[in-house]
């Protein structure tokens, strides 16, 4: 079982460091105003993405709302749809089309939230060893079903479970 647990911990630190950068890669392009590559790296974000978001929010994050809380698990589901709200924007814009200075601050804004909501993990990596290791084992089992099958951001988007 301490496998499981260590390997849990270091898949979810592996997918917040690629998120992370991607992330920081896209506040770079939308404050260069580069909306061609801000597109590339928020295709880059649904792919790569997925994944991860599906395992927080269908089983990780159901998981925590005894240990931190309702609202705090609330908050954290609000930031993922700022989050793809961003992502989403982007990788639907026409070719050669270039959202107004009001929507690239948003984007901005909402991305630079996404960076911060990834930098704040110790809470999450804490709260995770607080999760009894049988279930850090299904936990695990969980994200990696999820990464073989590898959905796109927006293919997760909405199908939270209830709860």
């Amino acid at each position: 079982m301490h496998s499981d647990q260590h390997s849990l911990l270091e898949a979810f630190r592996e997918d917040h460091a690629v998120l992370g950068a991607g992330f920081s890669r896209l506040s770079q392009r939308l404050r260069a105003q580069d909306i061609a590559g801000a597109i590339e790296v928020a295709r880059r974000l649904d792919a790569e993405a997925g994944a991860h978001v599906a395992f927080e929010e269908r089983h990780f994050y159901p998981a925590l709302a005894s240990l931190l809380g309702e609202a705090e698990v609330e908050r954290m589901y609000a930031e993922h749809a700022d989050g793809f709200d961003v992502v989403r924007t982007l990788i639907e814009l026409a070719p050669g089309e270039s959202p107004a200075a009001e929507a690239r601050a948003r984007m901005l804004a909402r991305s630079q939230a996404m960076e911060v909501h990834i930098a704040e993990c110790g809470e999450l990596f804490e709260a995770m060893g607080r999760i009894p290791a049988a279930e850090q084992a299904q936990l695990y089992a969980h994200l990696l079903a999820l990464r073989r099958r590898a959905p796109r951001w927006a293919e997760v988007v909405g199908q939270r479970d209830s709860r």
